[in-house]
C-alpha cells in the first residue's frame, strides 16, 4: 500500500489520478473553498495584501492513500468452530449474490493455531488445510469437510475464506451420525465478522440435559485475551474471569465447564476483547443429544466492563 503527501494552496481544486499496474484507478478528488472576509470600514478602503486586515491563508495538507489493487484478496468470512471425525462432519454452503465472480480460499486452522488437514468432498475428493471457491455470480458452491479417514476421533477447529470479487454470503452446518450412519443432530449458522464484545443468552438445566456451549477463535496475528462476565437474569455480575488464546487458536467448550455451579443457570455471558482484539465466536446448546444454534449478540450493557 503506498502513500503520498500533497499540498494545495488555498482557493484550488486538484485532481489526483493514482494506478496500480492496468487493476485499479483511484481518483481522488479535493476541493477547497475559502470565503475571504470582505474588506470594510467606511473611508479606510481595502486593506492592502499582506496587512492583519487580509490574513495570509495557509496550505491545506492531505494525505492520499492508495488503497491497493482492486480485487485483492480479503477475508470475507469467519466460522469460529469446524468439527471433523467421531461421527461429525461440517458442510460449508456458499452462494455469490454480486455481479461478479468470487474465487478464493476456504483456509481451515485447528484449535491449536496448526493447519487443519480435512478431507473435502467439492466435486471431487480433495484434501489440506485449504480448498480453491471459485463460484459465478448467482452461484453456489457446496463443500463437505470429513476427517481425512472414517474411523479418526473428533478434532476441531475454525475457518476463513479469503476471497475477491462478487458478494459472499456463506452457512456452516453441523451434522452427526451415529454409529449406523443415520443422522442424530444438524446445526447451521451463518458466516461472521470479527467482533470485539459479544453476549450469549444462557438457559441451562442439568436435569433436562440442556446446556449451552460456545466456540472462540483468535482471527489476528497476536496473542488474543478475552474478558468474560456472566451475569445472572437481573443483570447482576456472578463470575469473572479471562481467556487467552495464541494466535490463529480456538476453543470450544461449554459453560459449566468454566464452573460447575452454572450446570442450572439462566442469564448470560458476555465476552470482551481487551485492548485491540477481535474474535470470531459462536454459540450452541445441547438439548440431550440434539443441538441448536443460538444468537451471538454483538454488543454488550454498557454496565458490564
Amino acid at each position: 500500500m503506498s502513500q503520498s503527501s500533497i499540498e494545495l494552496p488555498p482557493q484550488k481544486v486538484v485532481t489526483l489520478y493514482m494506478s496500480e499496474k492496468r487493476l485499479s484507478i483511484l481518483v481522488v478528488a479535493i476541493v477547497v473553498f475559502v470565503a475571504l472576509p470582505a474588506a470594510m470600514a467606511q473611508g479606510h478602503g481595502a486593506a492592502a495584501a499582506g496587512s492583519p486586515m487580509s490574513p495570509q491563508m495557509p496550505p491545506l495538507r492531505t494525505l492520499v492513500q492508495d488503497p491497493g489493487p482492486i480485487g485483492a484478496a480479503t477475508t470475507t468470512a469467519l466460522f469460529a468452530q469446524v468439527a471433523v471425525g467421531g461421527g461429525w462432519n461440517t458442510v460449508f454452503t456458499f452462494l455469490n449474490t454480486g455481479t461478479t465472480p468470487i474465487d478464493g480460499n476456504l483456509i481451515l486452522t485447528a484449535s491449536d493455531g496448526t493447519p487443519m488437514n480435512i478431507s473435502v468432498n467439492a466435486g471431487s475428493p480433495l484434501s489440506g488445510s485449504s480448498v480453491p471457491i471459485s463460484i459465478p455470480p448467482g452461484g453456489i458452491q457446496i463443500l463437505t469437510a470429513t476427517s481425512i479417514n472414517a474411523a479418526d476421533p473428533t478434532i476441531a477447529g475454525w475457518a476463513r475464506v479469503e476471497s475477491s470479487g462478487g458478494q459472499l454470503g456463506g452457512v456452516g452446518t453441523f451434522q452427526y451420525f451415529g454409529s449406523g450412519g443415520s443422522l442424530i443432530t444438524t446445526a447451521g449458522v451463518l458466516s461472521a465478522d470479527a467482533i470485539n464484545v459479544a453476549t450469549i443468552p444462557v438457559d441451562n438445566d442439568d436435569s433436562k440435559s440442556r446446556q449451552v456451549g460456545y466456540a472462540l477463535a483468535n482471527v489476528g496475528t497476536g496473542p488474543l485475551t478475552v474478558k468474560v462476565v456472566v451475569v445472572d437474569n437481573s443483570g447482576t455480575m456472578q463470575k469473572t474471569f479471562n481467556i487467552t488464546l495464541n494466535p490463529g487458536a480456538q476453543l470450544a467448550k461449554f459453560l459449566f465447564q468454566d464452573d460447575a455451579t452454572f450446570s442450572t443457570f439462566k442469564g448470560s455471558m458476555v465476552l470482551m476483547g481487551q485492548g485491540t482484539g477481535s474474535f470470531a465466536v459462536v454459540a450452541l446448546v445441547q438439548n440431550g443429544s440434539l443441538y441448536t444454534v443460538i444468537p451471538v449478540i454483538p454488543a454488550k450493557a454498557s454496565n458490564i466492563n
